[in-house]
């Protein structure tokens, strides 16, 4: 395998012994891989059932060392009776401020990545101050099944919506970027009505560099 490097920058061009293709491996100025897969990834989910009239339901807001880039935010709804809601996502520029806020365990795809530095969680207790919205970067409608009696015992399917289908993956990956702990993502319900024995899992995915 052939290499050729540039001594002023990270850059370098490999020949593939293989193919006999050159390569090029873009590398940030720390020297760490810029690919996508050698980006260090993070999952965090949860349940819960949502204060009354809820605002804020689940966020994820970003990192005072990392640049945060969310892959996927994904909300799954059931009701006593069956029926649908509806979801906004909105991009945050200033943190929230009270309520109560329950925290989720962030899960590295790979344990030799460290701790993730963006924070996600969902709240029991509306926010008593909500951050500055940058605005809403999607709405949703989402189906939600009947469980019965009381348990999942009647959902067929998982009803879920991804709040980021779009972009998520393909090449727009600066769809959703957080940087600072002030900047977040947050799955809003409006303040409206809760509909019967309404509850929601939810998963987030994200990246840090």
């Amino acid at each position: 395998m052939a290499i050729i490097k540039s001594g002023a920058t990270t850059d370098q061009l490999t020949v593939d012994p293989t193919s006999k293709a050159a390569r090029v491996t873009l590398y940030d100025p720390a020297g760490r891989s810029l690919a996508a897969e050698s980006k260090a990834t993070y999952f965090a989910a949860g349940t819960f059932t949502p204060p009354a009239t809820p605002t804020d339901m689940v966020t994820i807001f970003g990192s005072a060392t990392r640049t945060v880039r969310v892959v996927a935010f994904i909300i799954t709804t059931t009701n006593t009776a069956a029926g649908s809601q509806q979801f906004s996502l909105i991009k945050r520029t200033t943190a929230n401020s009270g309520g109560t806020l329950v925290a989720a365990t962030a899960v590295t795809a790979d344990v030799a990545d460290s701790a993730a530095t963006a924070t996600v969680g969902h709240y029991t207790a509306n926010p008593s101050g909500l951050g500055a919205a940058a605005g809403t970067i999607n709405i949703r409608r989402a189906a939600s099944p009947a469980a019965v009696p009381a348990s999942f015992a009647g959902v067929v399917r998982d009803a879920g919506v991804d709040m980021l289908d779009v972009g998520a993956n393909t090449s727009l990956n600066k769809i959703a970027v957080l940087n600072g702990t002030g900047q977040g993502l947050c799955l809003n319900f409006g303040g409206a009505a809760l509909v019967a024995g309404q509850t929601h899992a939810y998963q987030v995915v994200w990246t840090e560099e």
